[in-house]
């Protein structure tokens, strides 16, 4: 419903990960697992979830919680000025509201444990960080439009205006489609919650929070994670050996590997993030992350390029902002160039074109098949 559209400024890191459903937009830190990630994006099909149902798939406690996330749900219109939009906010995410009458900025000023608001007859909506300025509503039509599917970006616009989106739905259509996950498991929790806001409420705004000092309740989900992986850092060229024997990590069971243009064969037993200067997500994750040089004359290849990682019965390819693009090769179809931030589950045999004659080549891991 409506039109979607992202942005992120040439040659930054982008801070958020998108997910953009029928019904919903959630966003999420960048450094946000991708098991999370995909499986939000597993729903991005569904006719109609519910704000508290996306939550409850979010570890909100613990260790490893989400700290920053905004989930808007949108419903089906009442009146000709707008549609009513159900947003639930929790740390350093802003959501700028735009009515026929103005706008508006609503965030949780690190409230706990989430706050939930509905607002009326909503024409628009940004959502990135608290401190980027308030946009006019004629930003509203800004960015690269985008279909169903997750994007790494720093501010998504949503407007109510239709607009024609059939080449980013058709190039979405295979991300949304492959996209899945395991459901993540939560269990209830008790927390205090507060309520603030930039402005008063009125007769268009229903804010509802846990009350402070009682158990959680219907308004009020919380979870928390099982036990997380401890991030490493290993940053090496093609050929040089992996991190000491002694580094603290849980990696997963390598069910596929992909090989590098020399030969060298990587297992995907952690996530692997390639280019010239490959770095670690700015926002610490919680899994495991192994960085590996790539060689580029030509600069043809970014410095954090491509994120490579194995995602149950199948590998995703995330492409990591980049400048001049990923393109992916299936065995049997048609190449695929990604959009800066999208990502795609592909198969053994797929291909991977960084740019500069590297080519990756997806694997099953040695002793496995495809299948398996």
């Amino acid at each position: 419903m409506g039109r979607v559209g992202y942005e992120t400024g040439r040659g930054t890191e982008a801070a958020w990960t998108f997910v953009v459903g029928r019904g919903f937009i959630a966003a999420l830190p960048a450094g946000t697992p991708s098991g999370i990630t995909l499986t939000l994006a597993a729903l991005v099909t569904a006719p109609h979830v519910e704000a508290e149902e996306l939550v409850a798939l979010l570890p909100l406690g613990g260790e490893h919680a989400v700290e920053h996330f905004a989930v808007i749900i949108q419903r089906a219109s009442t009146d000709g000025d707008g549609i009513p939009v159900s947003v639930v906010l929790r740390g350093e995410v802003a959501v700028d509201v735009y009515s026929v009458g103005g706008s508006r900025r609503f965030s949780d000023v690190s409230i706990r444990p989430w706050l939930l608001a509905d607002f009326q007859a909503v024409t628009g909506l940004t959502v990135g960080s608290t401190g980027r300025p308030v946009a006019s509503s004629r930003a509203l039509d800004s960015g690269r439009p985008f279909g169903l599917g997750s994007v790494f970006a720093n501010t998504l616009f949503w407007s109510l205006a239709e607009h024609s989106q059939s080449e980013a739905a058709q190039a979405d259509a295979a991300q949304a489609d492959a996209a899945q996950a395991d459901a993540a498991q939560a269990d209830a929790a008790q927390a205090d919650a507060a309520l603030t806001d930039d402005s008063p409420a009125d007769d268009a705004t229903i804010v509802r929070s846990g009350a402070a000092g009682r158990a959680a309740d219907a308004d009020t989900v919380l979870a928390r994670p099982a036990g997380a992986d401890t991030l490493i850092s290993d940053v090496r060229a093609p050929g040089q050996p992996g991190p000491a024997a002694g580094a603290r990590a849980r990696a997963a069971e390598a069910r596929f590997a992909f090989r590098l243009p020399n030969g060298e064969e990587i297992p995907l037993d952690l996530p692997c993030r390639l280019g010239r200067r490959p770095r670690a997500p700015r926002i610490s994750a919680t899994a495991p992350v192994r960085l590996i040089e790539v060689a580029s004359p030509t600069s043809a290849v970014s410095g954090t390029h491509v994120e490579i990682r194995q995602e149950g019965g199948s590998v995703v390819v995330t492409d990591l902002g980049s400048t001049n693009g990923t393109v992916v090769a299936p065995p049997r179809g048609r190449r695929q160039r990604l959009h800066s931030g999208q990502s795609l589950a592909v198969l053994p045999g797929t291909t991977v074109h960084l740019g500069d004659g590297n080519i990756i080549e997806i694997l099953p891991a040695a002793g496995n098949t495809p299948g398996q």
